[in-house]
């Protein structure tokens, strides 16, 4: 039952306006780039690259992106009761989650994952090591983008407010917490995709906060913890009809 259920999910998800909007979101990096290679870039430009798709892309653009996608792949069919042709089907719950978190993973890098990969390359892939902390950046959104999906999806079927506690986490606990106090960053799924982008670039330029090894195990914890977690409550979620 996952192919189908990922098939529904991905056309809902694909509601025009929505995809719009994330379209227009995840192309301002590439339009920066456009603007910054125009202009006449500086003299290091790997190092703008880098704070473009550090700032922009991965502390910004993508857990948006992941949070819109992930909070709706169930949670909108939970509030407004629809969930209800779903859950009282004899469908295994791990199945509706893999289905759901696949979906909204899959968006988010569809529209995250190429715009950060062509914004990197246009202000320095044709720089010494431009190319290369392009692709290190792209491999951390994919990792980030999976990891947040799982997160924001679980965040839906615990509350009715995901979408708020989401832009709380997004905001303050990564956006602020995370880069003032190196404690925080194990809970941060930014450090996560930076930890592995560090890796991948061995430049120095991509300053994570995590080594590898810390980076990888906790994005792996996190999201099968936070899987399991999103199985066990949906298995007890209590069915309601819409009005």
């Amino acid at each position: 039952m996952i192919g189908p259920i990922l098939r529904v999910t991905i056309r809902a998800l694909l509601g025009r306006r929505r995809a719009l909007l994330m379209l227009l979101l995840t192309l301002t990096p590439v339009l920066i780039a456009l603007l910054v290679r125009v202009a006449g870039r500086p003299p290091d430009a790997v190092q703008l690259a880098a704070d473009l798709l550090d700032n922009l892309v991965v502390g910004t653009i993508l857990p948006l992106v992941a949070l819109v996608f992930g909070t709706a792949a169930l949670g909108s069919e939970l509030d407004d009761g629809t969930a209800v042709y779903l859950l009282t089907k004899p469908i295994p719950r791990w199945q509706i989650v893999v289905a759901k978190v696949s979906a909204a993973a899959g968006l988010t890098i569809l529209f995250v994952v190429p715009a950060a990969l062509v914004s990197g390359l246009l202000v320095a892939g044709d720089q010494d090591g431009g190319a290369r902390l392009s692709v290190a950046y792209a491999v951390g959104c994919v990792v980030a983008a999976i990891v947040y999906s799982t997160l924001f999806m679980a965040l839906s079927i615990i509350t009715s407010r995901a979408l708020i506690v989401g832009l709380i986490y997004t905001l303050l606990w990564e956006g602020l917490l995370a880069g003032l106090f190196a404690g925080t960053r194990i809970l941060s799924v930014r450090a996560y995709s930076l930890g592995i982008a560090a890796a991948l670039d061995g430049s120095g330029r991509i300053d994570a906060g995590l080594d590898t090894v810390s980076a990888v195990a906790l994005a792996a914890i996190v999201f099968v913890a936070v899987g399991y977690l999103a199985v066990e409550r949906l298995s007890v979620y209590e069915v309601r009809s819409g009005d």
